[in-house]
């Protein structure tokens, strides 16, 4: 039984609201896939292959419109949409199961991207970094889908600065017609013409979005989550047709799509357990950043000036005389650790 006791009043608001997860940037349980995660210094790994043919708006995907580019000590990958005759031709990347290559799950994924649009026109572009697992087989159900949109704003949304996310699915449905059902969220007055960090923690039972290192919207309290592991992840520059202010141009570059790195994020599980006598007067200055087991605490403080985050996959427990002085941070998160 998960559970968290004698919790203060800054936690319980963590339970209403549940914004107050951490990053890779502050949180040392966090640590960095370095089988999936690409800085794209001019290369990229073997793990990824690239996207042809068709895609999901008007464009056709091929690979000489994936480049590269360097400006202001970034070197990035380089997604470019251009129209030829009047047709689209762009470009992306994808990894994952179907490609051989297992592992992407629960975790912490982040891109540092912008969109670069040709000004004057209206361009189209609808770049995407996003998760797809589906199992759809003929003729045998449960039929499912699970997408986690982590930025997948259309042409129309990057005019009016607006940054989407969402989840969407169906589980376990008998009917292969059956439509998805999703939540999004939106995060207003963003010019992603500028560098960003887009974002998602996902854990078993919650995702939580994040632009900037700052949570925005989450999806969890009972709702509906992803729980596939060994997912596909996607990145790639659509071209939006009718109703995503499509392109009004017949030749000519419509954008790019520019992405400095992909950072994949695994939780740091451990079996740890601190005893109810190991956690009496603890001493969190040497608190050892693995998420625990199960942890009971009292006679003891979170040093002042500090924040402390704990992680554990049973449960907390904060008895007497556990203080956190003013001044001092205190994060609790009991969740899986897979």
């Amino acid at each position: 039984m998960k559970n968290i006791k004698n919790i203060l009043i800054y936690l319980l608001l963590l339970n209403a609201y549940g914004v107050m997860a951490q990053t890779p940037l502050t949180d040392s349980h966090w640590i960095m896939n370095n089988t999936f995660s690409d800085e794209f210094n001019g290369s990229r790994k073997n793990i990824w292959s690239n996207l042809t043919g068709s895609g999901w708006g008007i464009e056709t995907f091929r690979s000489q419109n994936i480049q590269y580019g360097s400006e202001n000590g970034r070197t990035f990958l380089r997604l470019v949409a251009e129209m030829v005759n009047g047709i689209a031709y762009t470009g992306g990347i994808e990894t994952g199961f179907e490609k051989g290559y297992l592992g992407l799950g629960y975790g912490y994924y982040e891109i540092e991207a912008r969109v670069l649009r040709t000004s004057g026109i209206s361009s189209g572009l609808w770049p995407a970094f996003w998760t797809i697992h589906s199992y759809k087989p003929t003729n045998s159900p449960p039929y499912w889908y699970e997408e986690i949109d982590i930025f997948e704003p259309t042409n129309c949304q990057i005019n009016n600065k607006e940054h989407v996310v969402g989840y969407h699915r169906r589980l376990n449905d008998n009917v292969p017609t059956t439509p998805v059902t999703k939540d999004e969220g939106i995060k207003y007055n963003v010019d992603m013409s500028l560098w960003h960090k887009y974002a998602v923690e996902w854990l078993p039972g919650r995702l939580t979005f994040y632009l900037n290192d700052e949570p925005f919207f989450v999806i969890g309290g009972g709702k509906p989550t992803p729980y596939h592991q060994n997912t596909n992840l996607l990145i790639d520059l659509q071209v939006g047709g009718a109703g995503r202010c499509p392109p009004n141009i017949t030749n000519g570059i419509l954008g790019y799509f520019d992405i400095n790195y992909f950072r994949y994020y695994k939780l740091n599980c451990s079996n740890t357990v601190i005893t109810e006598d190991q956690g009496n007067g603890y001493n969190f200055n040497n608190y050892t950043y693995t998420v625990k087991k199960s942890c009971i605490f009292k006679n003891t403080s979170i040093p002042s000036g500090k924040s402390i985050i704990i992680r554990a996959t049973d449960f907390v427990e904060l008895k007497e005389n556990f203080q956190v002085p003013l001044g001092a941070e205190l994060y609790i998160d009991v969740n899986p650790c897979e």
